[in-house]
């Protein structure tokens, strides 16, 4: 059986955080507004969530619960987008963004239409990435 892989396409757009129980945690390059993406690792023939295992369904809820109320919380989004589309990239994948009414898109979606803009330091990254790890870590 082959090695589980991120699709090429969500690794050219993110930096690859690490992994929770059941998901790799990818955060967008652009660093205008916070944008997460999990991927869980499932079947390859895995493509959409009704696909999904009960319990792994149930933890992939759970891990977006927890990346979501940290983004609101620590990272001071007043709204969570969440969505689950892969029309672009087949494998499973579920989009968490931070937004506010400042952001450049706002109102409106931020597929194909965020303007480029700063990217991630490595610093902010890790500060990121580790307190994502701690949060709500006595669920896991």
């Amino acid at each position: 059986m082959p090695r589980f892989q991120v699709h090429e396409r969500l690794l050219e757009d993110c930096h690859d955080l690490g992994r929770l129980r059941l998901s790799h945690v990818l955060l967008h390059r652009n660093a205008t507004l916070p944008w997460f993406i999990l991927v869980p690792e499932a079947g390859v023939d895995v493509t959409e969530l009704h696909e999904l295992e009960r319990a792994q369904r149930r933890l992939l809820d759970d891990e977006v619960d927890r990346v979501a109320s940290f983004v609101k919380a620590r990272l001071g989004a007043r709204k969570i987008n969440t969505a689950a589309i892969g029309n672009i990239v087949p494998q499973l994948h579920v989009h968490v963004i931070g937004r506010d009414p400042k952001d450049p898109c706002w109102p409106g979606v931020v597929w194909g239409r965020l303007p480029a803009g700063p990217a991630w330091s490595p610093e902010r990254r890790d500060e990121i990435w580790s307190g994502l790890r701690r949060w709500r870590s006595e669920d896991d």
